[in-house]
């Protein structure tokens, strides 16, 4: 097996993304992987365990870090200057130029078929990807997929009108990365820019609305490639209802999903019973 730290490749709008690629010896599929909310590989580490396994077994994987790595990192552009970008920083829309340059990456390698698996907030990247653009992929993985909207609205509602009007106030008064005043779910500060990007009333994000539920999931529908989607059993409750994804998903003729007992967001102590199940459902639908 073979790990490869890529480090000179750039989206089409200029930033350097480095990659880690977990080679197979057979260049046919590839994994894509797009990590959720401040991810890295040295975080997820239930993805080297996958990455390792897949490769061993001639599956390729690519670990993306996108620009929204970490809560907040400077990341060079193509011309030697730096953006301030993560996730405080994030907009999106952008997710777009970040897989365009995953997926180019892999096929540059050499792979012919590709998979996009997406971990939490990168699942809602991979969905809108997608709605976005129809790429000719084989599948998708939705590993903890969540309603960023519906969960963010009940944890913040007492609050949520008062910060989306700051943060609107302060991108007209021409201070985009002016940063909330409150920490957002208890969990990180964020800028004005994303903050609204994110949560404003018709948002992109808003894409997997378990919480909410309105008759059409309009981007989801979109999807007709195989999907696999799983969830621990620890997490919160807009993870879980997976049967409610497979109804939702009305132009995909091929969806399994599985609760994994007894574990969290990150998978601890089923990384590699979740890698077998990645495995399995790839060899089955894609190598009969």
């Amino acid at each position: 097996m073979n790990i490869e730290f890529i480090s000179d490749d750039y989206t089409s709008d200029g930033l350097k993304l480095p990659m880690v690629h977990f080679e197979s010896k057979e260049k046919d599929i590839c994994v894509v992987f797009i990590h959720g909310m401040c991810g890295t590989i040295v975080d997820n580490y239930f993805a080297t365990v996958w990455g390792k396994l897949l490769s061993s077994a001639n599956v390729g994987f690519i670990y993306e870090h996108n620009r929204g790595h970490s809560i907040e990192n400077d990341i060079v552009m193509k011309d030697g200057s730096f953006k301030r970008c993560g996730c405080m920083y994030e907009i999106f829309e952008d997710c777009i130029y970040d897989i365009d340059l995953a997926i180019q990456t892999a096929k540059d390698k050499g792979y012919k078929r590709i998979i996009l698996l997406g971990h939490s907030y990168g699942c809602n990247k991979i969905i809108y990807y997608f709605y976005k653009k129809q790429p000719d992929i084989l599948g998708m993985i939705l590993a903890s997929a969540p309603d960023m909207i519906g969960s963010h609205l009940s944890i913040q509602a007492n609050d949520y009108e008062e910060l989306l009007n700051e943060a609107k106030r302060n991108i007209d008064n021409g201070e985009p990365t002016k940063l909330i005043h409150k920490m957002i779910e208890d969990y990180m500060y964020m800028s004005s820019q994303t903050y609204y990007n994110w949560y404003h009333d018709g948002s992109e994000l808003n894409n997997l609305p378990v919480i909410s539920n309105p008759e059409h999931w309009v981007q989801f529908e979109t999807i007709d490639v195989p999907i696999l989607t799983f969830s621990g059993s620890n997490e919160e409750d807009h993870y879980l209802h997976l049967d409610l994804l497979k109804d939702k998903a009305t132009n995909c003729k091929n969806f399994e999903y599985k609760i994994i007992e007894n574990t969290g967001h990150t998978y601890k102590t089923k990384e590699l019973e979740i890698g077998n199940l990645i495995l399995d459902w790839i060899t089955r639908n894609f190598y009969n």
